[in-house]
């Protein structure tokens, strides 16, 4: 072999290994841009969790102050029901999507679980974006029809607690819950007790965490509950269709009251 062909071929190799092929230039790409996906879908998630948090803390401290308000008064539980004018509830006014109550902070600073925590922001889920004329509305939340001093109820033979000793299982009965933004409008959420072909949705749940809602119980704690039907908590709600075999009904009726 002649002394210069072994260098020659060398510097051949080098010039080989030292370059990209087009292929492995696209290789490179789709693995960079699969690690921008997941880094924006990381950051979505933990986006998401955080509100849930948020959300959570918004009702135990709603719960806390629901609480407090009835060692103050004896056992006597906050006011609610028909919230659309009387600031005498645990809220006032009736949220839509014209109104000047959807905006309105009066409504809850002039209401009755206010001086027990003097923060408006906890009434809004940090996922709710519906808004009204470009201004966030101030209120994500429902108390339990069948709780509280002149609670409507709904179906009839089943108890409406007025005072926190009938509240006979605290960490089974809900108080507080995340409402649609197209259902909620007073301050009271209504779960319809008939079962069976009859069973159906009156107030519609929120589903802003992973199509689920935080609600805030009798004694204290917030808990997440997922959704199980589609019909549960749908984009477009339909107000007159029954809601049988649902599991997600049979699970709220059973946090919401009790048969007398």
């Amino acid at each position: 072999m002649k002394p210069g062909c072994f260098t020659f071929r060398a510097h051949r190799r080098q010039n080989s290994a030292a370059g990209f092929s087009f292929a492995d230039l696209l290789t490179v790409l789709g693995v960079l841009a699969l690690l921008v996906l997941l880094q924006i879908s990381a950051f979505a998630h933990n986006k998401g969790n955080s509100h849930r948090a948020v959300c959570a803390d918004n009702l135990h401290r709603l719960a806390i102050s629901w609480m407090m308000y009835a060692d103050d008064n004896h056992g006597r539980l906050a006011p609610n029901g028909d919230s659309f004018v009387s600031t005498n509830k645990w809220v006032a006014g009736v949220l839509d999507f014209f109104g000047t109550d959807n905006t309105n902070l009066a409504t809850i600073t002039h209401a009755k679980l206010y001086p027990y925590n003097r923060a408006a922001e906890i009434y809004r889920c940090p996922e709710d974006l519906s808004a009204v004329r470009g201004q966030l509305r101030i209120r994500s939340y429902s108390m339990n029809g069948y709780v509280g001093d002149g609670a409507l109820g709904w179906t009839t033979g089943f108890e409406v607690m007025a005072n926190r000793s009938q509240i006979r299982q605290p960490d089974q009965t809900f108080v507080f819950i995340e409402e649609h933004a197209d259902s909620i409008n007073d301050g009271f959420f209504i779960v319809d007790m008939s079962s069976g072909p009859a069973a159906r949705i009156v107030d519609f749940p929120a589903a802003y965490h992973y199509y689920g809602a935080n609600l805030g119980f009798a004694d204290g704690i917030a808990r997440f509950r997922q959704w199980l039907d589609a019909r549960t908590s749908p984009i477009r709600l339909n107000f007159a269709v029954s809601s049988p075999n649902n599991l997600d009904v049979t699970w709220l009726q059973s946090i919401s009251t009790y048969r007398k």
